[in-house]
């Protein structure tokens, strides 16, 4: 099994990495300069200490996720229906998930490295805390009780944050319709926005109905300034990493002055 997995994995990496080259060519000729050679070598080295954390934590969430299937009477079986009915909930778990990964600190330590990209570009997708799978999976527990099969589960997480890959682009303005209803890269750059009128908006993984649901939508009105509201972190991965939780630890007084904090405004930090 291991041997037939392994060429797909060298196959899904070399499309990815064809995106990748075709979208620096497609900003060198559009004089877009959405790529920055030391932020993309951050991102890089992220991904690469994320791949191995999927390796590193897999077995913990398939076991977490597995204990609470076991324990609940409720059984839906494998099939179309309930993997359709099992990707929106996932959908919608990550709607909220995501939200409160913005509004509370705790989980804004692991999602700070995130927003810390000063470019849009694809390689900022996988711009992802080391540590992230140790939280998500807490999240996925009530479709897990529900009877949702947890290799669904685990599935439909997967595909929501590999469609999310293809929202970190400039390369793609608005979509019409399609805006009203799915996750797009117009309304993914909002989500990245700095400027007042984008924070915490756009929360959706694959589709955009929760944010018009619940009020969090905000179109592309106005061109975008990515990153955090402090402005430039460090191309340090180590440090991208990292600082989420340093700035959680710190004494409330030192908080305060918020030398890295939010993509919010600063005057509402996270609590």
């Amino acid at each position: 099994m291991r041997h037939q997995v392994g060429p797909y994995r060298i196959y899904i990496l070399l499309f990815l990495l064809i995106l990748v080259t075709a979208e620096i060519i497609w900003s060198w000729k559009k004089e877009r300069g959405v790529y920055e050679v030391k932020e993309t070598l951050a991102n890089l080295t992220v991904f690469a200490g994320f791949q191995f954390s999927k390796y590193l934590f897999a077995g913990y969430q398939l076991a977490m996720l597995g204990f609470f299937a076991n324990i609940t009477p409720l059984k839906l079986p494998h099939n179309g229906w309930v993997f359709l009915l099992t990707f929106i909930t996932a959908d919608f778990i990550y709607y909220w998930f995501h939200r409160i990964s913005h509004s509370w600190k705790p989980l804004w330590a692991f999602h700070l490295i995130h927003h810390s990209a000063m470019h849009m570009n694809l390689t900022a997708a996988y711009r992802l805390n080391w540590f992230s799978a140790i939280v998500s999976p807490l999240f996925f527990i009530p479709a897990a009780l529900l009877g949702m099969p947890s290799d669904f589960i685990v599935i439909s997480y997967v595909l929501n944050l590999a469609y999310q890959f293809f929202m970190h682009t400039e390369a793609v303005g608005t979509l019409g319709v399609i805006e009203k209803v799915m996750d797009t890269p117009s309304s993914h750059r909002v989500h990245h926005g700095s400027n007042p009128i984008y924070i915490d908006k756009n929360f959706g993984g694959v589709l955009i109905i929760w944010d018009r649901l619940f009020n969090t939508y905000q179109p592309e009105t106005e061109p975008v300034r990515y990153g955090l509201t402090t402005g430039f972190l460090s191309h340090n991965p180590f440090k991208l990493v990292f600082q989420g939780f340093i700035d959680w630890f710190k004494p409330v007084s030192s908080a305060l002055s918020k030398d890295s904090s939010t993509p919010y405004s600063e005057a509402s930090p996270p609590k």
